[in-house]
């Protein structure tokens, strides 16, 4: 079953709203009176509910630097591994670890997503100009239309786990990927 939601920011907390069913609510730190395993700070806890006390899934930083997602129960779900900050500039790198060892690898910018960012940069342009000469305000923000879409190394073709669109719009396979690993990624890849 493939799941839609959108990932919505409200400044202290993240909303993730899959399509046909209740958001799901993202919080700094953990529930009060969860214990941490050894080694590990505090990230983010997912959630169904909007207090937070009861979590589909807990992200904390390891001491190796990645992010684990973890069940209520401390299993461990993944590991995520964020590119470095000051490297984010070109066609960040993002992986998956998943426990049976499948790695799953999501490049910010598809050929086709960076394709149809080529063929609109000159209308971009061109509007740009037209704002120096209408003396209009520029607009606030303006992203490239790139997708990011997660899949198993060295498969061009091969059937994409998870994708992101420019709009913070994700969809996940249930069949190739637990959807509480997708939620954590979803805000992972933007949290400050």
């Amino acid at each position: 079953m493939t799941l839609a939601f959108t990932r919505h920011s409200y400044g202290t907390h993240y909303e993730l709203r899959p399509r046909g069913s209740a958001p799901v609510h993202v919080h700094r730190g953990v529930p009060e009176g969860w214990s941490l395993p050894e080694g590990c700070t505090p990230r983010f806890a997912v959630s169904a509910d909007p207090e937070g006390a009861s979590p589909l899934a807990v992200v904390v930083r390891k001491n190796s630097g990645r992010l684990a997602v973890l069940t209520p129960d401390r299993e461990q779900l993944a590991e995520l591994c964020l590119p470095p900050r000051q490297k984010k500039w070109w066609r960040p790198l993002y992986e998956i670890h998943l426990p049976d060892g499948t790695v799953l690898q999501g490049r910010e910018g598809t050929v086709p997503s960076l394709l149809l960012w080529l063929v609109q940069l000159p209308f971009y342009l061109l509007y740009l100009v037209a704002l120096v000469f209408s003396d209009s305000p520029p607009p606030d923000a303006v992203t490239a239309p790139l997708r990011t879409a997660w899949k198993r190394p060295g498969q061009f073709f091969g059937r994409v786990a998870l994708t992101e669109s420019a709009r913070g719009r994700f969809r996940v396979r249930g069949d190739r990927l637990d959807h509480r690993v997708a939620y954590a990624q979803a805000v992972a890849k933007y949290w400050k």
